[in-house]
């Protein structure tokens, strides 16, 4: 008995002395790894110090960046952004940030796009444009790693006004080209068919005559246009002011007699000369000229003024007819804009583009206004020659 009893004691203290040393062993493992723990702890604050310092440094960059310039996350914050961005979003009304993008722009389709590219982070993508506070940004997510990336909204705005004048600038060509070449083949096709017929002949070379007049005035106003863009005013260019306005009034006095206008001339006895080729310049006064003529009332008077300042010459037109909308006056004179029929019958929306841009390649400019009760003001500054 007594020597099963130290059989089973002994091999207790052999059991016990396992487990001792596989206690000790545990103990020592969960050590190590607990200093290993401590250390990636220490790594980990230290990696997001690193991160949060490189973030306060792009943060630094990004506000030196003249376009809106935003770090988001993949849940779709916005972790920080430059004063263009927020200026522009109106983030400082919102929370503190991080904030989720759909707070500053409220828009579902392209929200849903910008949730689609965090998600294929870290690829690059383009993003749907926005349209926000009346300006156009085109939006492009760029990486940083695999959770967060930058949204640069870079400002289309002007390019997406050029890309929708170039698109009216066609269509508006196509319809100014096709109306009268369309009469000019109908009544071709009339004399082929009834040829025999004086008066239908008559009646048929008029009407292509005044077509084909439409057309060449029309490619005559496009080709200035062209030339416009790509000549360079040289610094020689002069002009008489009192010898082009007479030609000008000489070109007109047929439209004037015709619907009995009359155009009241009030210029100095001495008129410097201006900065400009008389060409260019006889183009300006004789469009702004005929704009307002073609706008006046049977029997109207258009009123010329000439003065002078210290470095521009002064012209002031005027005439009795409708006006216009306070709306169209800032685009009257951009390429192809037509305002209502009152003001937009018979012209093809070219002739104060023209004048405008010859101006301003001369560095002078053109201002519209209404006159009270009605009537369309012009007011022209032509810088003068140097002497």
């Amino acid at each position: 008995m007594n020597s099963s009893i130290l059989l089973a004691v002994a091999a207790l203290i052999a059991v016990l002395a396992i487990y001792s040393r596989y206690a000790h062993r545990l103990k020592r493992d969960l050590k190590e790894k607990q200093t290993r723990i401590d250390q990636l702890e220490r790594t980990r604050d230290d990696l997001e110090s690193v991160v949060k310092r490189r973030g306060r440094r792009l943060d630094v960059l990004f506000s030196a960046i003249n376009e809106a310039v935003m770090r988001v996350d993949r849940l779709g914050r916005v972790l920080a952004a430059n004063a263009q961005a927020r200026s522009l979003f109106k983030m400082d009304k919102a929370h503190d940030l991080p904030q989720s993008m759909l707070i500053f722009y409220r828009e579902p389709d392209w929200y849903r796009s910008f949730m689609d590219a965090l998600h294929d982070l870290p690829e690059a993508s383009s993003l749907p444009d926005i349209h926000i506070e009346g300006r156009v940004l085109a939006a492009r997510l760029a990486p940083l790693g695999k959770e967060q990336a930058l949204l640069l909204c870079l400002d289309v705005t002007r390019q997406a006004l050029l890309e929708k004048q170039r698109k009216q600038f066609v269509s508006n060509i196509m319809h100014d080209l096709k109306t009268p070449l369309t009469s000019m083949l109908g009544y071709a096709r009339s004399i082929q068919s009834f040829g025999d017929k004086p008066e239908l002949q008559h009646e048929a070379a008029g009407v292509i005559a005044d077509e084909a007049k439409r057309v060449n005035s029309l490619l005559d106003a496009l080709l200035t246009l062209d030339q416009i863009e790509y000549k360079q005013p040289g610094g020689e260019a002069r002009a008489e002011m009192a010898g082009v306005l007479r030609q000008v009034c000489d070109a007109l006095a047929p439209q004037c007699e015709a619907r009995g206008l009359k155009i009241e001339t009030d210029e100095p006895d001495t008129l410097s000369p201006v900065a400009m080729h008389a060409d260019d310049l006889h183009r300006v006064l004789e469009n702004v000229l005929s704009n307002a003529l073609r706008h006046s009332p049977e029997k109207g008077v258009v009123r010329l003024r000439i003065g002078s300042s210290d470095r521009d010459c002064l012209v002031d037109i005027s005439d009795d007819g409708p006006g216009m909308d306070e709306e169209h006056l800032a685009r009257a004179t951009e390429r192809f804009y037509r305002v209502d029929e009152a003001r937009g019958y018979g012209g093809h929306g070219l002739g104060l583009a023209i004048a405008s841009e010859m101006l301003e390649a001369h560095g002078g400019s053109i201002d519209l206004s209404n006159r009270k009760p009605h009537g369309l003001r012009v007011k022209m500054h032509i810088p003068l020659a140097v002497t």
